[in-house]
């Protein structure tokens, strides 16, 4: 079925390019892996390097969104008040898009050093942390009353239901909260990189081709190598759904 998608997308592209001046698969294919190794004349960096960069920066800002939102999304959703005091203000939030956040996060991260970089890993953050926590508290919410009431007929105490019935309950929505959110992280980063330009990354690379005299074969490359970067990234977490939920 994967091969039967490819072979689609291709004949279409070549549809496409036969009428357009979008360039043919095989010219991208063809600048796509001149670029990979050796550095592009404009920007003196390859397009692994390019993509490494963005990389870096959404695992750095990714992990720290996981790692405040998970524990929050499941405390959220266990405790009424804190449930009560919180969410109101998650949902006025959760809608602004992160590229709405750029020039707040100028304004807040201007006395440090490396403001631009800084402020793109702030914008990732915002678009990780968000899905994330939502899903999280959903499923610890939504936790099957029975199963509680099951746990408290034999005796087992709040902190217990907690860390035995609502935790590996809510692994799901860990999971399914941590795809999504770096999903949003990896597209929100390529935003990012092209309006808050620190020259490396992908977006970076993006708009440079276009502003030199819109090179189309190495904008489309940029576009496959980001493509194929969101493709591994969903995979990987994939498998390791399949890993840590075998119980399922």
């Amino acid at each position: 079925m994967r091969l039967k998608s490819a072979a689609l997308l291709l004949g279409l592209w070549y549809v496409i390019s036969f009428f357009t001046e979008l360039p043919c698969p095989h010219d991208v294919a063809e600048r796509f892996f001149y670029l990979l190794l050796n550095p592009e004349p404009v920007l003196g960096k390859t397009l692994v390097e390019h993509a490494l960069a963005s990389i870096w920066r959404v695992l750095m800002a990714s992990s720290a969104a996981f790692l405040i939102a998970v524990p929050l999304g499941i405390a959220a959703g266990w405790y009424r008040q804190l449930r009560e005091i919180l969410m109101p203000a998650i949902e006025a939030l959760r809608p602004i898009p992160p590229l709405a956040w750029i020039p707040l996060a100028y304004i807040i991260f201007a006395p440090l050093p490396n403001t631009v970089q800084i402020s793109q890993i702030f914008i990732v953050f915002v678009g990780a942390f968000f899905p994330c926590l939502v899903s999280v508290f959903d499923y610890a919410r939504n936790t099957p009353p029975e199963l509680i009431e099951m746990a408290e007929v034999f005796g087992a105490n709040s902190r217990m239901i907690l860390r035995d019935i609502v935790l590996p309950y809510s692994l799901q929505g860990v999971v399914t909260g941590i795809r999504i959110g770096l999903g949003v992280g990896w597209m929100s980063i390529i935003a990012a990189e092209m309006i808050a330009t620190s020259g490396e990354g992908l977006g970076y690379f993006i708009m440079v081709m276009y502003s030199v005299g819109g090179r189309v074969a190495e904008i489309v490359a940029g576009m496959a190598m980001i493509g194929v970067i969101g493709y591994a990234m969903n995979m990987i977490l994939l498998k390791a759904e399949k890993v840590i939920l075998l119980w399922r």
